[in-house]
Order: C-alpha cells, then sequence, then structure tokens
C-alpha cells in the first residue's frame, strides 16, 4: 500500500485550495445563518469539474476514484466549506458518481451521469426510515413489481436536500421479509425520479447542516422504470454495503477537513490573543489540547486514506471504513470543542465560525450510524465477538 500521492491527486488538492478562496467564511456563516443553499458555489463547482470527479471521462468527469473524492471532500471542508461543502460534494461524487458507473445500467449512466457532473441534477440518499432507524432489514418501503417496472409506497426520514433532490436514490423492499430465507435478501436500490407527484416532502429543522436542511419523504405509488434498478433486484444489500462503506469514508473525510479548520482557526487565534503580556498559545493548558487534537486527526486521516485506497482496488474496506468514521467524527468534535474553549466567550459568537463548525461536526457521532452502532461492527466484524443485537 502506497499512500504517496500521484500528480492527479497534488493538483487537485492545489486546485480546490485555490477554487475555495472564492467562497471564505462569510459566505458559509451567510448560507448557514439563513437556512440558504449555497447555489454560487453549486454552479461554480459544477463549471469546474469538481462534481465529476469520480465520474468517466465518457460522461463528462475526471474518471478518478474514491481516494480523489475523499481528498476533495476533505479539502473544501478544511477551507472554510465545512459539513455544507462536503456534503454538497459526496451526494454527487459518491450516491451519484460511484454508485451510478459501477452498479447501474447502461440506460441510467446515459441518463445521469452528464447531468450530474454539469451540476443539472441533484442526488438525494433516501435509506433511514421512521420505524426503522439503522436496521435496513426492517424497512417498511415496498416497491412492486408491475409493467416493466415498479410501484413505490412507504416514508423516508432524514433525507438530506430531497425538497430540492431531482434523483433519490432509493432503499427499499422488493420483496416481504417474511418470503425470504435470509434476512439480507428482498432488499433492492432503485433511482427514484423526485419530482413526480407522488414525491412529496416535509422538511426538519434542524441544529447542524443548516444550509442543507434534511426531510421527511412520502412516497406515493410512484413510477421507476426497470432500468432504474441499482444492482440486481432483491440483491440490493450487496450493492448497499458498497455505497455505505464510501460513505463512511466520505463522512470521515468532511469531518477531518472540519477539525483541521476549526484547528487551524484555534491555533492562529492562540498565537495571537495577548493575555497578561503574552500569547495564550504560550500556555501548555492551551497547547497541550490543542497538540493533541493535531494528533488524533492525523491518525484518524491515515486510516482514511487506507480505507479510501483500499476501496480503489476493489478490496474489503468495511472494518477500515468504520474505524475511520468513528475516529474522525470524534477527533473532529474535540477539535472543534478545544478550538471553542481557545476562544472562550468569542468561541460562541457566529462572527468566528467556530460555533457552526462545533454543531456540524456533532452530526458524524450520530449520522448517518451512530457510533455506538459502528463500536458493534468493529467487535463482531474484527473482533469475532458475539453479536449484541
Amino acid at each position: 500500500m502506497n499512500f504517496s500521492e500521484d500528480e492527479d491527486v497534488q493538483l487537485l488538492r492545489r486546485t480546490i485550495a485555490e477554487f475555495m478562496k472564492g467562497f471564505p467564511a462569510e459566505y458559509w456563516r451567510r448560507h448557514d445563518s439563513l437556512r440558504e443553499f449555497p447555489r454560487d458555489f453549486w454552479d461554480a463547482a459544477a463549471r469546474n469539474g469538481l462534481l465529476g470527479i469520480t465520474i468517466p471521462e465518457e460522461y463528462g468527469g475526471a474518471g478518478l476514484g474514491m481516494y480523489a473524492a475523499a481528498v476533495a471532500m476533505n479539502e473544501v471542508a478544511r477551507n472554510g466549506g465545512g459539513l455544507a461543502a462536503g456534503d454538497l460534494l459526496m451526494r454527487t461524487l459518491v450516491f451519484g458518481g460511484l454508485l451510478i458507473n459501477k452498479h447501474a445500467s447502461r440506460e441510467a449512466k446515459e441518463k445521469y451521469l452528464p447531468k450530474l457532473a454539469e451540476g443539472k441534477i441533484i442526488c438525494a440518499f433516501a435509506h433511514t426510515e421512521p420505524n426503522a432507524g439503522v436496521n435496513t432489514f426492517d424497512i417498511q418501503t415496498k416497491a412492486v413489481k408491475k409493467d416493466g417496472g415498479f410501484v413505490v409506497n412507504g416514508q423516508k426520514i432524514w433525507i438530506t436536500l430531497a425538497h430540492m433532490a431531482d434523483l433519490i436514490i432509493g432503499v427499499v423492499r422488493t420483496t416481504p421479509k417474511d418470503k425470504v430465507q435470509r434476512k439480507s435478501h428482498g432488499i433492492s436500490l432503485l433511482l427514484i425520479d423526485a419530482k413526480q407527484p407522488g414525491v412529496k416532502t416535509s422538511r426538519i429543522p434542524g441544529m447542524a447542516l443548516r444550509a442543507l436542511p434534511s426531510n421527511q419523504v412520502y412516497f406515493e405509488d410512484v413510477w421507476v422504470p426497470e432500468e432504474n434498478v441499482v444492482g440486481e433486484v432483491d440483491r440490493g444489500w450487496e450493492t448497499l454495503t458498497v455505497l455505505l462503506n464510501a460513505e463512511r469514508i466520505s463522512t470521515a473525510s468532511i469531518s477531518l477537513g472540519c477539525g483541521e479548520y476549526a484547528l487551524q482557526r484555534a491555533v492562529e487565534y492562540a498565537s495571537n490573543r495577548l493575555v497578561f503580556g503574552r500569547p495564550i498559545g504560550s500556555n501548555q493548558a492551551i497547547q497541550f489540547p490543542l497538540a493533541e487534537a493535531k494528533a488524533e486527526l492525523e491518525v484518524a486521516k491515515l486510516m482514511t486514506l487506507k480505507a479510501a485506497w483500499l476501496h480503489d482496488q476493489g478490496l474489503d474496506c468495511a472494518v477500515e471504513a468504520n474505524i475511520a468514521a468513528l475516529q474522525a467524527a470524534r477527533a473532529a468534535f474535540k477539535a472543534a470543542d478545544r478550538a471553542v474553549q481557545t476562544f472562550g466567550g468569542m468561541g460562541f459568537a457566529e462572527e468566528n465560525d467556530i460555533e457552526r463548525v462545533f454543531r456540524d461536526v456533532r452530526l458524524f457521532r450520530t449520522a448517518p450510524v451512530p457510533e455506538e452502532m459502528v463500536l458493534n461492527f468493529i467487535a463482531t466484524r474484527a473482533l469475532g465477538l458475539p453479536r449484541s443485537f
């Protein structure tokens, strides 16, 4: 395994750092405060090719993989865009580009990939449900086979940007739970046209990711053509696990970017804030927690890059992706918390952006999967301990 980054990835880092200068902290602060979609960023990202990183060249993209996507999400977050900028890239690069390119039909690729690369469509991922939570096997949204396609009925919750989405990747049950021999069977992934009359959404105002609101989604006799199946009917669990691993790598990358941004701001403040005639950063009570945050972020970054590398090699990265998501979310939250403490009272002021980062990084300790379930996975998969659920 070689973590030395090739010229394409190094260029990508430099390009994004320069690109983000056009979207300073006050831009993200304003959109967070107004709970407003960052349209200017979205359009500029499309024009500059950032939405096509994982989309093949034949469809208008760059044809790069998960490692490059992780770098891109980390860089936009690290350069002030935070969770909002990182999440916007994730839904196109991962939920759209990687998934559709690897597992969808030729018709679906031709229909959606060019539009994703150009930023002409917004993608949402509809997995969680009110009664099932993180237990995929208990989902109740069903898709019934009919006339060369499926009719979908059900409800999803905490679906980011569903109210604006053109395309929803829906996790549905195509065979009833009591009709399958294995609990992982009967699950399918569908590409759902979100602009149909039968797709309805209801906003959920929340603490984090305010510029990209979450929603409840209701499917009422929604039509999905057969060519919009992702992977195989009833065998969607295999495809979904690949997607969830990529999602974990993505949230880890974004978390790290947020943590690095908060730490950088804290270091700058500690170096310049004078109390009792000297910078507060000269005090070990300030230095040591920031140094610990740096160490933990760097360790989490190594696991994140390892998981991304494994993903690109087509190797099993489930354990690494889960560890990365766990450690990155914790390290980022610690960095943001120490940044607030370093700023003191000014850490609570919106003008310094630390409170925005603090609110946002807390999200990935709970969503898209709570850290308790990640620990369950590590315990059983990596340690071989008996299942507790």
